[in-house]
């Protein structure tokens, strides 16, 4: 059995998933269910990573702890998002994974991990 061409060792993402690409941005700014982002997400980093950090940044304001995990993990560094990691680090109202990846991203040397 041959193995199919496009797994993980296939090279470029082919056109058609990178086709995908605005229906998950249009489903991520759209969608009814918040929990649904998360998912919208990770889908994007997984066929088409060019301009997720605006993305990135957004989710840090997002009220699901996992799509504030994303974001915590792979926004841009700027001082903005640096600003709002801090504040989810420091936030009592946060929850403990979140404080606890805020408070490693600020530890981190330079750039999403």
């Amino acid at each position: 059995m041959r193995a199919r061409p496009d797994g993980p060792a296939a090279g470029p993402v082919r056109p058609r998933r990178r086709g995908a690409a605005p229906c998950l941005r249009r489903f991520w700014l759209h969608t009814p269910h918040s929990y649904e982002r998360t998912a919208y997400l990770q889908a994007l980093a997984a066929i088409d990573r060019d301009g997720l950090e605006h993305l990135y940044a957004e989710s840090l304001w997002d009220c699901e702890e996992t799509t504030r995990l994303l974001g915590i993990a792979s926004a841009p560094t700027s001082p903005e998002t640096l600003g709002r990691i801090a504040i989810l680090r420091d936030d009592p109202m946060e929850t403990p994974e979140v404080r606890a990846a805020a408070r490693d991203r600020l530890l981190a040397p330079t750039g999403p991990t």
